[in-house]
């Protein structure tokens, strides 16, 4: 039997277990858990609306992490960011834990970035943050075709799409292309007016956030206006320009030597139609597709440094945790 835990049953964790549903590879056994009945219901509901492999032979739903049985095979992790690393603490105390999946952003300082890497270390667990674009094929396509570039410029102009809590998807993808591990970030063309998140007691920012690792750089863009247009994604090297609508499944690669413009093929996955996967690469040992927490700490460290640093100068208060999930 092949025991999965999910941890966090609301709006994405319920959509995590929609997609655990599908799995096929081994006899399952799902355990649920969340604190908020809401937030179970909602999960049930998102559950029966789906159809169910019939490799799953059990489910669920606990309210305490203490009445969870058995080693855990596969642990996904859906909670919010505030609470992650105590409940990580917790979890990993009580239970053995081979394989974890964490939702992201992952913890709110670099403390609790060393902290989660120790904790990970000292029980001996594999480790992922689901950043799923790397699980597009559209890019894993680009960066075959873009391999060899000396440099790599990802641009991305969008209207409310969370700066704070959701560039790390952007620069996660961007590293995925260009190979970065680390890069300097650039909050100067950030807006300085600090706005409540739609997330109760988290915080939002507009503006642009660059970043630059050697000849490779990064230009995220989050207008306050509402007008509804798509986001928009654009990739440029050396020899090639890439224009990219994830909504519509648009992806074009323009050669600019030559003027030549190709279409390539484009799809977002949802949550609902990716967990699975993970899951199973854990149950058969091949390479996971998503970003390890080594890779994906490395990445969050000088985000956070430099977003709580820019908390503190413009949102009038002294944060030693950065308020964003």
């Amino acid at each position: 039997m092949f025991n999965i835990l999910l941890v966090g049953a609301g709006q994405l964790g319920s959509r995590h277990l929609q997609a655990l549903a599908l799995a096929d590879f081994a006899d399952i056994s799902i355990q649920v858990v969340d604190p908020f009945a809401a937030s179970l219901e909602r999960a049930w509901e998102r559950w029966e609306q789906v159809e169910h492999s019939p490799s799953i032979r059990s489910i669920d739903f606990l309210t305490d992490i203490g009445q969870v049985q058995g080693e855990i095979d596969f642990c996904v992790v859906a909670t919010n960011a505030d609470c992650r690393l105590q409940l990580l603490e917790d979890m990993l105390s009580r239970l053995t834990v081979k394989n974890l999946l964490l939702e992201k952003v992952l913890f709110q300082s670099e403390a609790q970035l060393e902290a989660a890497a120790q904790l990970f270390a000292r029980v001996g667990c594999k480790v992922w943050v689901n950043c799923p674009r790397r699980m597009f094929q559209g890019y894993s396509v680009l960066r075959e075709r873009l391999g060899g570039q000396r440099s790599l410029a990802l641009r991305v102009v969008g209207e409310q799409w969370g700066l704070a809590c959701n560039a790390i998807h952007f620069i996660d993808i961007w590293a995925f292309l260009c190979g970065a591990h680390s890069y300097a970030p650039d909050l100067s063309a950030v807006d300085r007016q600090v706005i409540d998140s739609k997330r109760p007691d988290y915080k939002e920012i507009n503006g642009t956030l660059g970043g630059r690792w050697n000849k490779s750089l990064f230009s995220l863009t989050c207008l306050a206006s509402s007008t509804q247009a798509p986001l928009r994604v654009e990739i440029e090297t050396e020899d090639y320009r890439v224009t990219l609508n994830e909504g519509a499944g648009q992806c074009e690669l323009l050669d600019k030597a030559s003027g030549a413009l190709e279409s390539l093929p484009f799809q977002v996955l949802y949550q609902s139609q990716l967990t699975q996967h993970v899951a199973e690469s854990v149950f058969r040992g091949t390479p996971c597709q998503l970003t390890s927490f080594e890779e994906s700490a490395a990445l969050h460290a000088p985000f956070l440094r430099a977003l709580l640093a820019f908390f503190n100068e413009h949102d009038g208060g002294t944060y030693t945790l950065c308020p964003i999930t």
